[in-house]
Order: C-alpha cells, then structure tokens, then sequence
C-alpha cells in the first residue's frame, strides 16, 4: 500500500454519514490506533483495552445519548481495509454480523492495522501524523482536536525524535501546535470561507454572544472566535446564520456539548446548559452554570440570527440533554 492509497482509505471511509449527522466511532477508533502507532505499541491489541479505550473516547466525543460500543467499528472497520482480526473467521457472528462482546473479552480477541498499513505507517511517521489531522479535520470541530489527541494517546513531543535529523525540522514548539505542517501528502478538507470569522464577530459586534465578553488587545478582539453551529466537518455552511461569536470557553463548551441553544418562541435563543456540568472547587462551573435559561446576544441584523436547522443539528448531535 502507498501513502496516497491509505489516504485514499481514509478519505472513502464509510461512517453512513447522512444529511450531516455524525458518525465518530470508526475515526475514534483510528485514532486510538494511530496513537499506538505513534507510541511504538504493538500492532494488535486486545479487544479489552479497545473497550475501555475507545469507549472513553465515544462517551467524551461520540454522539450524545448515544450507547457506548466499541465492538460495532472494532468489527465494522475490517470492511474498509484498514483494520484486521486475525481470529475473525473463527468467531460467531450474530444475523447482522455483529461479534458478541463476551465472546471478545473471553478469548482475548485481538485487532488493529493490517502488517502492510502498519508497516507503512512506521517507517513514515509522518503520514500517520497526516492521517490524525484528516480523521480530525473530518469529523471534529478544531475546538477540539488537541483534546482528542491527548485522550487518544497522540503527543506533539513524540516529533522530535521522527524527524531530528532533518534540517528543515521545526521547532519542537512549532511541532505540538501544528505537528504535521512539514510534511507534503495532499488534504483532502473542505475549503473554509476566510471570511467567515471577521462577519460572524462584526454581527456580534465583537462580543461573546453568551457571556457579552468584550476584551481588547489594541484594536483587536482577544479570546473570541467565530464558531459554527453545525460544524464545518459535517456540512455546516460558512453563513452568518451558522455562527455564534463566543469566548474560548464558551466556545469549546458548545462544541461539547455542554451548552446549547433553545428557541424563544421566535424572539431568539435561550442557553442550555447539559446536566452533567458539575459545580467544582473554584468559579469554573459557576461560568457556565449561571447563564442557563439566559437569552444569548443578537446579532446585528435580525435576518442573520441563528438558522433552526442548523440549531436542530446542534441538539441532536451534539448537546448532552437534559439540561438543567
């Protein structure tokens, strides 16, 4: 297998992604597996540490009220070509082809990269670097992607040591903010409006719309980004009505789930704020806490408020209901 035909893998991957619903389980699980990859673990891995593994990475950045089941892309992968079970032909397999999780645990099924995607992987870890940020850029929003990759075991340090004795090697710095930028192998990401930012903050004028943060450095906004309401991973659209001006913490929290929007009888938008926010020693909890039921600011003009199905994607997606 060639680089460009493993990213040709990853690109065709078949998550059963419909009318941009999300399906994070198989990029999860990819993840996971780049991780070992990047860490120099062995090849194969019990399905036990899959289950414990992948299924933390599922309840923190799967779907919301979603079940918990590692062993639908432990199995399913094997169809896209970058997964194998060397015992598969010999496990029970249920009407739907699934395998029976006890059966995985009991007879200490193993699974990962097949040799020839493995072996590629390490002698160029370059693309496995490649092959983390298409999975991400993909299928999760940036807020969001050094925490996956910290939860899936991938460290910006580990670059130093691939890529030492290459005189164009940028700093190690450099290499933890953006790891993969030196090396060549084609994105296949969908292009961003660079506009988007600057009208969603100017609609805003420049203010988080939940907490109406207003920090200044010189002439400029600082803290404050432009976020999309569907992500941009799964077919959200650079439109105003798409976005929100939040801080980063507001931010991050919304593309967790841990805020989300309610309709005010078509007079805007109320905060959610998911259930499973817990008050914690310090004022943390308290920032997100006290603007439940709040109404978020307006933007400008009226007609650039929050789309509803975009909103509707948001709250069956993403936001961890109930909330408070």
């Amino acid at each position: 297998m060639t680089p460009a035909e493993f990213l040709r893998h990853l690109a065709q991957l078949n998550t059963h992604q419909r009318r941009g619903r999300r399906a994070p389980h198989k990029p999860l699980l990819l993840l996971f597996a780049l991780g070992r990859v990047l860490r120099d673990r062995d090849r194969l891995v019990r399905y036990a540490e899959v289950d414990r593994r992948v299924g933390d990475l599922m309840r923190r950045f799967g779907l919301p009220r979603s079940a918990v089941r590692p062993q639908y892309p432990f199995r399913w992968l094997l169809s896209d070509g970058l997964w194998e079970i060397p015992r598969y032909a010999e496990l029970r397999k249920n009407a739907s082809g699934d395998l029976y999780v006890r059966q995985l645990r009991d007879l200490g099924v193993e699974g990962g990269f097949p040799e020839r995607v493995h072996d590629l992987l390490r002698v160029d870890p370059g693309l496995a670097w490649r092959a983390v940020e298409e999975i991400l850029h993909g299928h999760f929003p940036e807020s969001l992607h050094r925490e996956i990759r910290e939860a899936a075991g991938i460290r910006g340090e580990r670059m130093a040591s691939e890529a030492e004795d290459s005189s164009a090697t940028p700093t190690l710095r450099e290499r933890e903010v953006d790891p993969p930028s030196f090396y060549s192998y084609p994105a296949r990401r969908r292009r961003r409006d660079p506009l988007f930012r600057r009208r969603v903050l100017d609609e805003y004028m420049e203010r988080c719309a939940v907490c109406d943060l207003d920090i200044r450095f010189g002439a400029m906004p600082l803290g404050l980004e432009a976020a999309h309401i569907q992500w941009h991973s799964h077919a959200g659209p650079d439109e105003v009505v798409n976005g929100l001006a939040l801080c980063l913490l507001h931010h991050e929290a919304f593309d967790r789930g841990a805020l989300g929007l309610e309709e005010r009888r078509g007079t805007g938008f109320n905060v959610l704020v998911s259930h499973d926010v817990r008050e914690s020693r310090g004022e943390a909890a308290g920032s997100l806490i006290e603007f439940s039921g709040r109404r978020i600011r307006c933007p400008r003009t009226e007609s650039r408020a929050p789309a509803r199905p975009f909103v509707d994607w948001h709250s069956s997606e993403v936001f961890r209901s109930p909330p408070l």
